[in-house]
């Protein structure tokens, strides 16, 4: 049974493509300032294209293709980009923050690959999502939307299933309710991570590709949301995929079984 809340609750979730670079980060910052007029969770996606290039890296690692190194600095450099951006000046915490989140990956590749291939997978693309909450959370607290950023790990509870966890509900629901309610009682905004997931060990697992969604829906679930908003980087729903047809129209309504047959 879902948590029943008497505030007004929303759940905004923001994709790749919404948080690419600084400009898009500074969008979600103006979408909040709008939008987020109640007590709203937001759940981000990993920064444009670094979960492909999280998974480059998997494949060089465990597979010993080499390329490591250069694969890892053009990570690196991409996120720190847009940090420099977003904060001009050189000594704010995001800095080592950030720094810090890349030595763990280092730490991991030093090291020779001793588990499976989906639980390696697991910990080194999930840090895409604690890269990129973590810069636009400090963001928002820069520009005054005060807000909490949350490790969805200790929220959604999974299984052992790597790169499929499956979610111990009762559970999750139970820390949502001791851990997010009360972080979102007292700041109004929490900034969180999609995709991801923790298990009782402590490891990290993910939800499946584009289980964002899936992590909005479940905290949306959990807290008895009045909505769930999937902000994106076009203007509505249009009769084909903009970055493969030009002069695409936008669609402004549809029923319920066009909107299913869209999305199949």
């Amino acid at each position: 049974m879902a948590i029943f809340t008497a505030s007004f609750m929303q759940v905004f979730k923001f994709g790749g493509a919404s948080v690419k670079d600084a400009n898009a980060v500074k969008n979600v910052a103006e979408v909040l300032k709008k939008f987020a007029t109640g007590e709203t969770i937001v759940v981000i996606s990993a920064m444009g294209k670094t979960t492909n290039g999280l998974e480059e890296l998997v494949n060089a690692y465990f597979n010993k293709t080499g390329g490591t190194e250069s694969v890892l600095r053009k990570i690196k450099e991409y996120h720190f980009t847009i940090i420099k951006e977003l904060f001009p000046v050189k000594n704010h915490s995001i800095y080592n923050d950030v720094e810090n989140t890349f030595v763990e990956i280092n730490w991991m590749i030093e090291e020779e690959p001793v588990s499976n291939y989906n639980q390696v997978y697991d910990q080194i693309v999930s840090v895409g999502e604690l890269l990129s909450t973590k810069i636009i959370s400090a963001y928002l607290n820069e520009t005054g939307i005060k807000n909490k950023w949350m490790d969805a790990r200790g929220i959604i509870q999974t299984d052992n299933t790597y790169r499929e966890g499956k979610v111990d509900y009762e559970l999750s629901e139970e820390l949502v309710k001791t851990q997010l309610l009360p972080a979102i009682k007292q700041n109004k905004i929490v900034v969180t991570q999609g995709f991801i997931g923790g298990t009782s060990e402590n490891f990290t697992t993910t939800l499946g590709r584009e289980g964002s969604d899936y992590t909005a829906a479940l905290l949306a679930y959990f807290t008895n949301a009045e909505s769930v908003t999937i902000w994106k980087d076009v203007p509505g729903v249009l009769n084909a995929d903009p970055k493969w047809f030009k002069n695409t129209k936008k669609i402004d309504e549809l029923t319920y079984h066009e909107a299913i047959e869209f999305t199949y």
